[in-house]
């Protein structure tokens, strides 16, 4: 861990810390989903917009209260990494379900880390953090349609449940040799 001095964003508890360096641990990057997750929620509750350089300070702060000891620039770089990775993923997994019965598109999570790569797609992208993405994003593409709504309609919004993850299976009619695909969740 290196040593860095200075106070960013208030109290003197906060002058030294030492960040952690190196790769992200799954415990890690399940705490700063959460951490961005809480601030979504508490930003949206207070209706007014902080400068980015205090939103992360208050990531970090979260993140160090729960054991990941990363700086809000590591937290900030994190996040615009698992955005990009999860947008790939998701749109990915969108054509799998929309593939017509022709093409047969085998679902990200059956494909292995060679053909991810080949793909142009992230190869390490685990299911528990994908789902917890998917929940943040849901929530907060929930809260961005809210505002447009009746208050008496803001009210009785529920979120939706999300959709069955399906998976395209290819199999043969033995009677006529014909392979087809279905999709089964």
């Amino acid at each position: 861990m290196d040593r860095l001095v200075g106070d960013q964003g208030g109290s003197s508890s906060n002058m030294f810390r030492d960040y952690r360096k190196g790769n992200w641990t799954v415990k890690e990057t399940m705490i700063l989903i959460e951490a961005k997750k809480m601030d979504d929620e508490r930003r949206m509750r207070r209706q007014e917009g902080k400068p980015t350089e205090l939103r992360w300070k208050w990531v970090e702060d979260y993140c160090w209260r729960n054991g990941c000891l990363r700086s809000q620039n590591q937290c900030n770089d994190k996040w615009d990494n698992l955005m990009r990775d999860f947008k790939k993923v998701r749109e990915y997994e969108r054509r799998v379900v929309e593939a017509s019965g022709e093409e047969i598109i085998r679902s990200y999570w059956k494909i292995e880390k060679n053909e991810r790569k080949e793909k142009n797609l992230p190869t390490n992208m685990l299911p528990e953090i994908y789902e917890a993405l998917v929940e943040v994003m849901d929530k907060k593409n929930q809260r961005m349609l809210l505002p447009s709504l009746p208050p008496t309609l803001q009210q009785q919004s529920t979120p939706l449940p999300l959709p069955p993850i399906t998976t395209t299976v290819t199999q043969t009619d033995y009677t006529t040799n014909v392979p087809f695909t279905t999709l089964r969740s």
